[in-house]
């Protein structure tokens, strides 16, 4: 399922505007690198680890990420 970008910002975005690098979102979110990469590009992660980025973003710079509002990547169908 692709989660469309329509009205929503994308995991590049958030990385511009806090001057995050792909390193820091993965130990911000304690998750391995490629799957930082992968969502960067608009690749399929599992839902989870889409839910622990977005969710630990949020924690650290106090806005709202969630599946709803960040868009660009596939949720993969098999976890």
């Amino acid at each position: 399922m692709h989660i469309t970008e329509e009205g929503k910002i994308t995991l590049r975005d958030i990385m511009r505007t806090y001057h995050l690098s792909t390193y820091a979102v993965a130990a911000i979110a304690f998750v391995d690198t490629s799957l930082v990469y992968c969502m960067e590009r608009g690749g399929a992660l599992a839902k989870k680890d889409v839910e622990k980025i977005l969710g630990r973003l949020s924690q650290v710079t106090g806005q709202n990420y969630s599946m709803e509002t960040v868009g660009g990547y596939w949720i993969r169908e098999k976890e």
